[in-house]
Order: C-alpha cells, then sequence, then structure tokens
C-alpha cells in the first residue's frame, strides 16, 4: 500500500506540475479575478468551467494520495496488497477524480440543491460565492479528455524530469490550484433587475449586464418565469398608469424600496408598498457584503410597470439587487428574489432580519473597544507600574494582530492577515502573560469592563440586525449609551479596588492643598 501511495502522489504531483495543468491554473486566476469582471458573458464563463476540468482531476488526485499514504503510516504500512501493479492503482485514482469531477459537476450545474450545496461549500472560503445551476455549463467536461492526456504525458516524463524540478513545480501549483478553485465562483456580482416592461400579457424584468443582457418573463401573474431574450424598448419608467383607469397611477420612490400610488392622475401621492429605511440597509449590506465589488447595483426601486388583467391590474417593481415587488390583482404586495438566473419567487427573497447577519463591522468594533478595555484595566492593576514601556508595546501589538483579525478581508483572502494577527497577537498576548505574572496584580475586579463594553455595544446592533430596533441611528445611539454605562462601571471597580471613593477624596483634598 505505502509504495503504490507513493508512486500515486509522485504521478498525481507530477499531473498537477505539468506545464498544462499550470497554464490553465493561470488562465482560471486571470479569467475569474479579472477578465470576468472586465468582459462578463459567456466566453469568460465557459473559460472558467474548461480550466476547472484541467485543474480539478490533479487536484483530487493529489489530495486522494496524500490521503491514502497518511493512512498508510498510521497502519504501519503492514498490507503490501498493493506494492505488485503500482501503475495500475495511479491509473486507477486518477480515472477515479476524473469521474467524481464530472459527477459532481454534473449535479451542480443540472440541480438546484447542486447548486446550493456548491454555495455552502464555496461560502467557506468566500463569503459572498454564489454557484448557479446552467446545464449549457456542461460544454466544458469533453475538457477532461484533456485532462487525461495531460496526466498520459506527465506520467511519461516524471522519470526525466529531476525530481528538484517536480518539486519546484508542485510547490508553485499546488496552493495557486487550491486558491484558484476555492475562489473561483466569486466573480459573478449576481442579477439585478434594472428595468421592467409590460407587453401585452407579459411583464418583462430586465437585468444587468454581466446577466449575458437577458431579462425574465411571466405570463401567469409571477407564479413561473421564463427566460426573455428580447432587449428592452425604452427607459426605464419611474412612473406608470394602469391604461384603462388613468387616474390610477404608480410610482416608486427614489433610493427607497418603496412605492407610491395615486388616485387622481398624480395630483397627491400615498404609501402603497415599502420596506422600512433600516431593513433596506440589512438587505442593502446583504447584496454588498463581498468587498471586491462595489459597483453591486444597490437594493433600490428603479422601474415600475402596469399590466392589465381580467380581475384588475399587476405592478411589477424593479429593485435592483433585491430582485422584484410584484402587487397581483387582488392588490397584494409580494417580494420575489432570484433563484438563481432562471426566475424568481418569494421562497428566495432575501430575509429583512437575520440575527447576528450583516454586522460584521459592528462586531469587529465590539472586539476591538473591549480589548482596549481590557488592556486599560490591566494597566490600571498594576502591569503599567511594572514596565510602562514593555506594556505600551506589548499592549500594542496585541491591539494590532486582534485588528487584523477582525477587520481583515472576508474568505480565503483574509487568511493570510487572521493568521498573521493571530501570531502576532497570541505572542504579545504571553508577553503580557508573562509580565503579569511578576508584578503582583490587585484590583482585577475591573476587568469585568470589558466583557461589558462588548456586549454594550455587540446588542444593540444584534437587535438590528433581527429587527428591532428598526432604525441603524438608534442602534448607534443605544451602543454608545451602553457603553458608557459599561466605562462607568468599569471605573467603579477601579475605585473600589483602590479603597473606595472616600479615600479616593481624601487623595484629590490632599493634591490639592
Amino acid at each position: 500500500m505505502a509504495r503504490a501511495a507513493d508512486r500515486t502522489r509522485t504521478t498525481a504531483g507530477a499531473w498537477l506540475g505539468h506545464p498544462a495543468t499550470l497554464a490553465a491554473i493561470a488562465v482560471l486566476l486571470v479569467n475569474d479575478h479579472l477578465l470576468k469582471r472586465l468582459w462578463p458573458g459567456v466566453v469568460t464563463g465557459k473559460l472558467s468551467d474548461v480550466a476547472g476540468m484541467l485543474v480539478a482531476p490533479p487536484l483530487l488526485a493529489l489530495a486522494a494520495a496524500l490521503a491514502v499514504r497518511r493512512l498508510g503510516a498510521a497502519q504501519g504500512s503492514a498490507s503490501r496488497s498493493g506494492a505488485g501493479a503500482p501503475g495500475e492503482a495511479d491509473r486507477r485514482a486518477a480515472l477515479a477524480a476524473i469521474l467524481l469531477t464530472a459527477v459532481v459537476f454534473t449535479v451542480v450545474k443540472t440541480t438546484a440543491a447542486g447548486a446550493r450545496a456548491a454555495a455552502d461549500v464555496w461560502g467557506l472560503f468566500i463569503p459572498s460565492a454564489r454557484v448557479v445551476a446552467d446545464p449549457s455549463d456542461l460544454l466544458a467536461l469533453p475538457a477532461l479528455g484533456l485532462a487525461w492526456l495531460v496526466r498520459l504525458r506527465a506520467v511519461a516524463t516524471v522519470a526525466r524530469v529531476r525530481r528538484a524540478v517536480r518539486r519546484a513545480r508542485l510547490l508553485v501549483a499546488l496552493p495557486a490550484a487550491v486558491l484558484a478553485v476555492t475562489a473561483t465562483s466569486a466573480a459573478d456580482p449576481g442579477p439585478s433587475a434594472l428595468h421592467v416592461e409590460a407587453h401585452d400579457a407579459v411583464i418583462v424584468v430586465y437585468l444587468n449586464p454581466s446577466s449575458r443582457g437577458t431579462g425574465l418573463a411571466t405570463s401567469d401573474q409571477g407564479r413561473t418565469w421564463h427566460r426573455w431574450d428580447t432587449s428592452a424598448t425604452g427607459t426605464p419608467r419611474t412612473v406608470a398608469c394602469v391604461p384603462d383607469r388613468p387616474s390610477r397611477c404608480y410610482r416608486v420612490v427614489p433610493h427607497r424600496l418603496a412605492v407610491e400610488q395615486s388616485d387622481n392622475a398624480g395630483a397627491t401621492w400615498s404609501p402603497a408598498w415599502a420596506v422600512s429605511p433600516g431593513r433596506q440597509l440589512f438587505l442593502d449590506r446583504r447584496h454588498h457584503d463581498d468587498y471586491l465589488y462595489g459597483g453591486i447595483d444597490p437594493a433600490a426601486s428603479v422601474a415600475v410597470a402596469v399590466l392589465p388583467v381580467p380581475a384588475g391590474h399587476l405592478v411589477a417593481v424593479a429593485n435592483g439587487s433585491e430582485g422584484v415587488a410584484l402587487r397581483d390583482a387582488a392588490g397584494r404586495w409580494h417580494r420575489l428574489g432570484f433563484d438563481g438566473r432562471d426566475g424568481l419567487s418569494e421562497q428566495t427573497a432575501a430575509l429583512v432580519s437575520d440575527p447576528g447577519e450583516n454586522i460584521q463591522a459592528e462586531t469587529g468594533t465590539a472586539v476591538l473597544a473591549a480589548l482596549t478595555v481590557l488592556l486599560a484595566a490591566l494597566a490600571s492593576a498594576g502591569l503599567w507600574r511594572r514596565s510602562p514601556v514593555g506594556f505600551a508595546v506589548l499592549g500594542l501589538l496585541v491591539w494590532a494582530g486582534v485588528y487584523l483579525m477582525v477587520k481583515g478581508p472576508p474568505g480565503i483572502f483574509g487568511l493570510p492577515y487572521a493568521a498573521f494577527g493571530f501570531l502576532l497577537a497570541a505572542s504579545a498576548a504571553a508577553g503580557l502573560a508573562g509580565m503579569g505574572v511578576h508584578a503582583g496584580l490587585r484590583g482585577l475586579s475591573v476587568i469585568v469592563a470589558a466583557p461589558l463594553t462588548f456586549a454594550a455595544i455587540y446588542l444593540p446592533f444584534l437587535g438590528w440586525s433581527a429587527g428591532w430596533p428598526d432604525d441603524y441611528g438608534t442602534a448607534v445611539v443605544l451602543a454608545i449609551a451602553l457603553c458608557l454605562l459599561a466605562l462607568a462601571a468599569g471605573a467603579h471597580f477601579a475605585v473600589r479596588a483602590r479603597g473606595g471613593y472616600r479615600r479616593m477624596l481624601g487623595g484629590l483634598r490632599a493634591r490639592a492643598r
């Protein structure tokens, strides 16, 4: 088993480090991180799929070989069942990697459940990862045959390529391949509704250019949707009236997820449908959680259309990245979210409240504020007197390390920041702990102000994410007020640790004299 695993690892490494695979890795990185944003469309979309078919199999084969080798080492390499035919074991491992790639890719691209599962996995690395089920992407599957040919070439030349060269190629290929595969799905900013029109008995929602210039249409009052490839016939309309009842009109409210209606041909207006400003900010954050793509359309109503139907009339509102708001013939309003790029539904509409979500920045601020209070408490307890310069330097390093961890880029791109920050903070904290052992600390009860400060800042924003309070400004005011109370509590414990208020006042009088 050990010999077969070693040979499989060698050939899998040569396969991953072959110049053709290295070129595919380079194409995947450049295409997903640059070309997709510059020229979104069919060509860059399919190019990623083809390059992925060349990169994924050797990466899977190498991972499997390393796992088998580790398993063999754990078992003491007692079994030699595969030693007699290492070439056959190597070939089977490569075929299994190619077959697994084909099966997973097919499931992801042809089923909604597969796409959601893939998005969840990639979301561990890229928080904004999006995976769309698109059967046309299966056109990339023949590239697996090219991957097999590359593997045959790598196996044929593995004996002629020096071991140092193979290792150098692998050291370059392995991290690049992992980065390319895990980061590939974040280059797509997702669909956005920019325009809506009524055509005869059909409502058409036109999407942003990254959706390949297509739109979505419904002829059954929003129950089902299908692709619409005809271009828009005019500019987005912000006001629309019922054709057979011109006194009833609807208009979007600028920069808001809101619609107003008028029953006197626009003389006066009243609210018809709206998402509150606080919930709109929450939704906008959800759709803009990826720092790489600042150009995503905001969650705001931008266009409206009215379609007469036998039982009344429909109103469709394009809401940018939020999707569509649809008023049915009975007068009920529905929020419709994007279901990939092929439809809209109420089930996929983003939640307007979700406790703990979309408050990463505020959580990081709470952590840093609590750390600042903790360092002040330690200084008050005696560390500052022990070594002012040493405490100042170590405290600054701890703060900087934690800042890198909580304020760095999200996803896999933030891993270097988080890793370096952790090492920096951990080493400096160890130094502070060493100082504390020999400092004879007293009055450590003041440290309770640190968790109180964190809770004071975090809890109002946790409530805001859950919908109470609805207004973000109210959450800010609550956080400031509670933080001041937490600091007051810390000051109280500090005074008590030094003998109480009488002693403190006595000392102040003595100094005044």
